[in-house]
């Protein structure tokens, strides 16, 4: 099959994305359509489930265009989604209301009473992860409880690109990289949890069977064809979390390896060979889109996001690049300045959706390239916590990989080498989590026979190596020991009240 061509689609939580790549890697074609989160209320993140459709349609018919190769080269279709959110279908197949994403906080109270009736240990035992507002487990509480009309309507629940594939191929299904997101899943043995949904009185019918991620689910249906210009009957498989394609775009599938993402939220993604977690519940465990893989990750809600903040409410008119230019001209460390991004609550290692964010240590020397280095250190200060926890597990760290748009500047890079005191990596994939899609296409197309065998052929390690400066890692060190000490401190002031 040395002229197929692979098709990736990545379903994100601001835009769909498709590329087509040969299976070399190289990138052939890559298309984009943008779309907005919806608010209706303080809190809430939703989007409809039809807008996605179209906006995914349109990159793979626009990216098969922009390829200029016959339908027929294209030998599958794979997908990656954002993770966690919730598509309620009713028997029909119909969308039944918008759906609620992982970015939604109106579960805070089902998120409460599931740790108060189940207790940690439990939670821990039957799906080896902590529970978080805008997962699917704690969408579905406060929708039994606030639109019982539409749970009793609803046949499925879906993840959000299980609905893609369903609308493409005709096949309700799962698979365990993106189910074990949801918290109904028994990460450990990669199936759902029948002990929770049990105790939770959560009906097993509601849920898609699963199969493995490189599996085909089914082959395009014609309406779908029509739309895309694709050749009808082209395979597409099952695919995978966003967060484990982004990691098979950057070859990252070996124990040793861990990828640091810095996109609107932070992540640290370690593959690891036996289910092992945290059993404070402080980092996830996840299953990769490889049989009998798993992967730890430590996340925090707003790495680049917190960029985004300072550009809209402080920065007005300026680029990201202009930020970093101006951060570059600050010394390490901000000269005593610190940053606590919280600004949408915490994840790693806080599971904390009330914490708040905060500048620490203002005073008349600093200027707005302070608070901008500042930001941007303390968005790696947070991904450390992650990565000291995952060493705490006996995780192997031997090769740090960047990804997201926090490779975007030279700075980023290097205060991931000097903050985490680990040299960093790069390959030249550009748009991994659809490149992951792409390949995993390849495996169930039999283009690759395993996706360990897809990495080796597709991606390409960059030669420049960013090495950790001595000075800075010891004066990072330093910020960080005090850095620790302000989620503590600023909880409990927070407790006291006014």
């Amino acid at each position: 099959m040395s002229s197929a061509l692979l098709m990736g689609v990545d379903l994100g939580t601001s835009s769909a994305k498709t590329v087509v790549i040969d299976p070399r890697g190289r990138l052939l074609a890559f298309a984009a359509r943008e779309y907005s989160v919806d608010t209706p209320q303080p809190g809430w993140a939703e989007q409809a489930p039809q807008v996605w459709l179209q906006a995914v349609l349109d990159t793979m018919g626009r990216a098969l265009a922009e390829a200029g190769v016959p339908p027929g080269r294209i030998a599958a279709i794979g997908l990656s989604g954002q993770m966690h959110g919730t598509v309620c279908l009713g028997d029909r197949g119909q969308v039944l209301r918008p759906a609620i994403i992982w970015a939604d906080q109106r579960s805070r109270e089902q998120v409460a009473r599931v740790y108060r009736e189940l207790g940690r240990e439990r939670l821990g035992r039957w799906t080896a992860n902590p529970l978080a507002t805008g997962f699917t487990l704690a969408t579905w509480l406060w929708l039994r409880e606030h639109e019982p009309e539409t749970c009793r309507a609803t046949a499925k629940l879906l993840l959000p690109k299980d609905y893609i594939r369903y609308c493409l191929a005709g096949e309700l299904g799962s698979e365990p990289s993106d189910a074990a997101s949801t918290l109904l899943f028994d990460t450990v043995h990669r199936r759902w949890s029948t002990a929770l949904l049990d105790a939770l009185e959560i009906d097993a019918g509601l849920l898609p069977p699963i199969h493995e991620s490189a599996a085909v689910a089914g082959r395009l249906q014609a309406d779908a064809a029509v739309a895309t210009k694709l050749r009808p009957g082209t395979p597409v498989v099952y695919g995978g979390s966003d967060q484990a394609l982004q990691a098979l775009g950057h070859g990252v599938v070996e124990p040793g390896v861990v990828a640091c993402t810095i996109g609107t939220g932070g992540q640290l993604f370690a593959p690891i060979q036996a289910p092992a977690y945290d059993p404070l519940l402080r980092l996830h465990l996840f299953c990769h889109a490889l049989p009998e893989r798993w992967h730890l990750e430590a996340a925090i809600l707003a790495a680049g996001l917190s960029l985004k903040w300072l550009r809209d409410n402080v920065f007005e008119g300026r680029s990201y690049r202009a930020l970093a230019e101006m951060a570059a001209g600050v010394p390490p460390g901000a000269e005593g300045l610190l940053f606590l991004p919280h600004l949408a609550g915490e994840r790693t290692p806080h599971m904390d959706p009330k914490a708040r964010a905060a500048f620490v240590g203002l005073t008349l020397r600093h200027h707005r390239g302070h608070l901008v280095r500042a930001a941007m250190e303390g968005v790696v200060l947070g991904l450390r916590q992650g990565l000291e926890l995952m060493i705490e597990l006996g995780v192997p760290v031997e090769r740090v990989v960047a990804s997201g748009g926090g490779t975007r500047h030279r700075l980023w890079l290097q205060l991931q080498a000097d903050v985490l005191g680990r040299s960093i990596y790069q390959t030249h994939t550009v748009e991994a989590a659809a490149v992951g899609a792409a390949l995993l296409a390849g495996v169930g197309a039999g283009v690759y026979p395993d996706a360990l065998t897809a990495c080796q052929r597709a991606v390409r390690w960059r030669d420049e190596v960013i090495h950790p400066v001595a000075e800075n890692v010891a004066r990072y060190a330093k910020a960080y020991h005090t850095f620790r000490q302000l989620y503590p401190a600023l909880k409990t002031l927070g407790e006291k009240g006014p």
